[in-house]
């Protein structure tokens, strides 16, 4: 077999003539790209400091590109807990390692949020020669996730409020009541609870109507609600019934609370230009150093409450 001629100097000078060409045409395309991707791209070098920052990271951060350029990257970037981003924890891998979710406040005051993310690119010896940062508005993502957050929360209050009044309903009572005798339990403190049960509501639904019934349960609500210290808890448990739960409670005062809530119910209530009047009836119970389960202890104010409506208590 025939050895193949050596290339002659011609031939190896066309050679590297078309590899540079081919190389600087490879350089040509990365430039555009780099240059007019929409995506935010930077080049950092291994101080961490910008190099070059195309159009769209700058509008991104709200900066010029040529500010950019010298600025360290700690500087602009931050980690979740809002710390600069700790570039020495890049592996060696190039592979985008570390990101972070930040917001940019821009020179017209605008708020941008922008997905970073940093990877250490190796040179062509395998050792380490810059860092290729990108950038991506999420700002349309981060609104999006707030306003779900903000609807779970107010379909959450909804659950657990009373339709008609606002008030607490049994299950946010019975949550909020666990965690008082569990606190007392630990503390050594004391929780309270009022059970109230209307007289003559009935008689007002059945002579003047459930919107007048309804209205007078909204003005029964609000009375309640006045008249109890911001750490109380106000429910509605049933039709005309109604359930106060107190913590750091005392006989005396719940005492003067159970007064003072019976003498505002009984006051007329104007509704469509009548005058309507219910009654109370009142249980108190208190549990201390949380030795009562929640039901034993509202099982017991109920039981009171029915005595009052009795007269025998």
């Amino acid at each position: 077999m025939t050895a193949p001629e050596p290339a002659s100097n011609a031939e190896r000078a066309r050679a590297a003539r078309s590899s540079m060409e081919a190389f600087a045409g490879t350089l040509d395309v990365f430039e555009a790209f780099f240059d007019n991707a929409r995506i935010g791209l930077a080049l950092a070098d291994l101080s961490g400091r910008y190099l070059r920052v195309n159009a769209s990271y700058a509008e991104l951060v709200g900066s010029a590109a040529e500010d950019l350029v010298g600025v360290a990257l700690a500087d602009v970037l931050r980690g979740a807990d809002g710390e600069p981003l700790e570039l020495r924890t890049l592996p060696s891998t190039g592979q985008p390692s570390l990101s972070s979710e930040q917001s940019h406040v821009h020179p017209d005051g605008s708020v941008v949020w922008v997905l970073h993310g940093v990877a250490l690119v190796l040179g062509g010896d395998g050792a380490p020669g810059w860092y290729a940062v990108s950038a991506q508005d999420i700002t349309e993502r981060r609104h999006a996730e707030q306003d779900l957050r903000k609807l779970t929360a107010v379909l959450s209050e909804q659950a657990a409020r009373d339709p008609l009044t606002g008030l607490a309903n049994r299950a946010l009572l019975g949550e909020r009541l666990r965690g008082a005798l569990a606190s007392d339990a630990r503390s050594g403190g004391s929780t309270g609870v009022m059970f109230l049960d209307l007289d003559g509501f009935k008689d007002v639904n059945d002579r003047h109507g459930h919107a007048a019934g309804d209205a007078v349960l909204r003005g029964v609500a609000d009375r309640l609600r006045v008249g109890v210290r911001p750490s109380d808890t106000v429910a509605r448990v049933g039709g005309d019934e109604f359930v106060i739960l107190v913590e750091n409670a005392t006989d005396a005062g719940l005492e003067a609370l159970s007064s003072r809530l019976r003498r505002a119910v009984c006051a007329p209530f104007e509704v469509a230009g009548q005058t309507l009047n219910v009654g109370v009836s009142v249980g108190v119970a208190r549990a201390d150093r949380g030795a009562m389960t929640p039901q034993d202890l509202l099982s017991r104010a109920d039981a009171r409450m029915y005595d009052a409506k009795r007269g025998t208590h």
